[in-house]
């Protein structure tokens, strides 16, 4: 067990403020404890950086999403996923930092071999771009949840070659 909070309170040009208790954030998916049973009846998992995405995509039925509480994406989650699902959305913010999260996860997923052909055992990693500045709270809370599933088929349909 770990502990995150934010400050909801932003300063004048400032960011908001994050304070994790000092944990190793690669060992954890946070809301997995709540998650876990939609994951194992679906068989997928989404995959998000923050805490507030988690609650908003739960909030609008996509109880399958879990948290990597930042932008890192760790060999030892995947093998925590690899437990409970066979395809894995990545959807991080659709900031430059998170594009390159998510190229980052699709290379580890390459490296080491983690990424299923139809008929084999392994999991297939999805990745789903949002719109420039656009994260997925934002997203389905404009679009609606009929919308971010159309984002993760479209998503799944479209083959990503990773160099």
């Amino acid at each position: 067990m770990a502990l995150s909070t934010r400050s909801l309170q932003i300063p004048k040009g400032g960011k908001s403020h994050f304070w994790h208790e000092s944990f190793d954030k690669s060992l954890y998916l946070y809301g997995l404890c709540y998650a876990r049973d939609k994951i194992l009846m679906s068989r997928k998992a989404i995959i998000v950086e923050g805490e507030f995405d988690v609650a908003t995509l739960h909030s609008n039925d996509f109880k399958m999403t879990i948290g990597v509480c930042g932008s890192s994406f760790s060999l030892i989650q995947a093998g925590l996923l690899s437990r409970y699902c066979s395809e894995v959305f990545v959807v991080f913010d659709g900031d430059d930092s998170g594009k390159k999260s998510i190229k980052r996860v699709m290379e580890l997923v390459k490296k080491n071999r983690l990424e299923s052909n139809l008929d084999e055992c392994g999991m297939n990693y999805v990745p789903v771009y949002l719109p420039d500045g656009v994260d997925p709270d934002s997203y389905v809370l404009r679009k609606g949840s009929k919308g971010f599933r159309e984002l993760l088929v479209n998503s799944r349909n479209k083959k990503v070659v990773i160099n």
